[in-house]
């Protein structure tokens, strides 16, 4: 189905001290985070980027990703997401092909100069009014005005600085450890080899990565080990045991009890359902 059905737009003003009380994993929808005022830290797979005022984030489907309160700013904040399924961009493939979203989110954030954020800030609060207020045109005008925006991410992209975010040390052996994780979830990985591999006490080590990524060690390896079931589930044809194992689920039982726990319904019921929960 193609159309407004697909589409959401959010503006919502957090207080002060606000963290996403879960992760997010976006199965079967794209999203735009658009930073009004404040300051943000985003985990996002296993890179960490901080968001100041105009700044945003591209947020591909399946992509795990939270949010929390840096700790020199934990000031409110303001922002609006727009979420959008692959479907709601059947047109936008026709004319550019498959690969126009794929170009759009292959650098999650981008800083919008000061002389354009005005430029942006019409663009969503266009979106935003057509959305609250739906007529038979208003699905044609939030695609237009959707389009102009992904088009000016993929012009920016081409001029704006490759940059690489610049971290802390302890930060930064916090995000290397992340993305070891993310690329070798198939194998046993205990707290204490995570640790060792950042240079830090277990104990230190699990408050500290707690602190910067907005996940608990467990929480986030059995998130990735999920993530990577979830495409194993619906793109291959191996049985649910085969990819428990694959996955670094020691065992297939709890491999469906956790599965069922996160996602409301079993790795069968998953599978069958096409990934719709």
């Amino acid at each position: 189905m193609n159309n407004i059905e697909n589409f959401k737009i959010t503006k919502i003003k957090r207080e002060a001290y606000f963290s996403m009380k879960d992760p997010h994993i976006h199965v079967n929808s794209y999203e735009i985070y658009f930073l009004l005022t404040g300051k943000r830290r985003f985990f996002l797979e296993h890179t960490l980027y901080t968001l100041e005022k105009g700044d945003v984030l591209l947020i591909e489907k399946g992509n795990i990703h939270r949010s929390t309160y840096t700790q020199e700013n934990a000031l409110s904040h303001e922002r609006y997401v727009i979420c959008f399924t692959e479907e709601y961009m059947t047109s936008f493939q026709e004319l550019y092909g498959k690969e126009f979203i794929q170009r759009c989110f292959q650098r999650p954030h981008i800083k919008i100069p000061i002389n354009r954020r005005e430029y942006i800030l019409n663009l969503f609060e266009r979106m935003e009014t057509e959305y609250k207020n739906k007529d038979e045109y208003s699905n044609l005008l939030i695609k237009g005005y959707l389009h102009e925006l992904l088009v000016f991410f993929l012009r920016y992209q081409r001029i704006q600085e490759t940059g690489i975010e610049e971290l802390d040390e302890i930060d930064e052996a916090i995000q290397n450890v992340a993305k070891y994780i993310s690329g070798n979830y198939n194998i046993a990985i205990s707290l204490e080899d995570a640790a060792k591999r950042a240079n830090m006490s277990p104990t230190y080590f699990s408050r500290k990565f707690k602190r910067v990524t907005g996940f608990g060690f467990k929480e986030y390896l059995c998130n990735i080990r999920l993530k990577e079931a979830e495409k194993r589930l619906l793109q291959t044809k191996k049985s649910i045991t085969e990819i428990a194992l694959e996955c670094g689920f020691n065992d297939s039982n709890y491999f469906g009890d956790v599965f069922k726990k996160a996602k409301g319904i079993s790795p069968h019921q998953y599978r069958k359902n096409k990934g719709i929960l």
